[in-house]
Parts: C-alpha cells; structure tokens; sequence
C-alpha cells in the first residue's frame, strides 16, 4: 500500500483552503473532516483525499448534487444504501448520507466510508455541510 494516500499531512494540505482537517486512524488509516457553507447552486468541494478522490456537492432547494471524482487511474466503486438517496429531502429529522467506496490499487484494496451531515440556513441561501471519510486498507 502506498502510504503516501493514507497520509494525514498530506491530505490537510489538499484540503487546506477550505479547512480540512486530517489524522491517522488507530488501527491504521485516514480520518479526514471538513465543514463548509455552500451557497445555493453552487458547486463546492467538501472532502478530498488526493490521489483517491474528491467530494463536490451542490445543495439545490429540495435536491443535493453529488460528485465523487475519482483521482486515481485505477477502479473504484462506490455504492449507496437506498435509504441514502431519498435522505436529503426527508424532513422527520436530521440523519447523514453515508457512501461507501472500493478502491482497487495495485498494492491492495482501501475501503472507503462517508457521511455527510446538512443544515439549511434560508436567511444566508446556503446549506452548512459537515462531512468525514474514513479511509482503510481493506
């Protein structure tokens, strides 16, 4: 395994401009964290975890775009559980979005897991993301 993707300073410093934040897993891994106020429309990054991938979301007023750019030349899948795709709009109460991602590198597999937490704030037009990813070699 490349250890260089798993590394929290580097991953911080991808991430630097909107305030990401990384560090090491216990048992070995990448935590990475950022929280970002996204304006209506717009489309922003929110996680990015260089030489893996990276998360644009767009907050629409009942929809939420959402990108995850691969940024490895090697397969990577990434899954939803249903109950994720509908979760957006839900209105009986404030749960994440989780995703889940396989990347399959030449020196193993790192499994992936997401959530994404959103507040709408109407008087800025804008939707407050809190995100995490925990990267692991799988």
């Amino acid at each position: 395994m490349d250890d260089d993707l798993l590394d929290p300073a580097r991953a911080a410093a991808a991430g630097a401009a909107f305030g990401q934040l990384a560090c090491a897993l216990p048992a070995g891994g990448l935590l990475i964290s950022a929280s970002r106020l996204v304006e209506l429309g717009v489309r922003a990054t929110v996680l990015l975890a260089p030489g893996l991938f990276r998360l644009d979301l767009t907050p629409q007023q009942e929809t939420l775009g959402v990108l995850t750019r691969a940024l490895t030349s090697h397969p990577v899948r990434w899954r939803a559980d249903q109950s994720t795709w509908d979760g957006y709009r839900d209105d009986a109460g404030v749960a994440p979005l989780e995703l889940h991602a396989r990347f399959e590198l030449p020196d193993g597999p790192v499994a992936g897991w997401l959530h994404i937490l959103s507040f709408t704030d109407r008087d800025a037009g804008a939707v407050h993301f809190v995100a995490k990813a925990e990267l692991r070699p799988a």
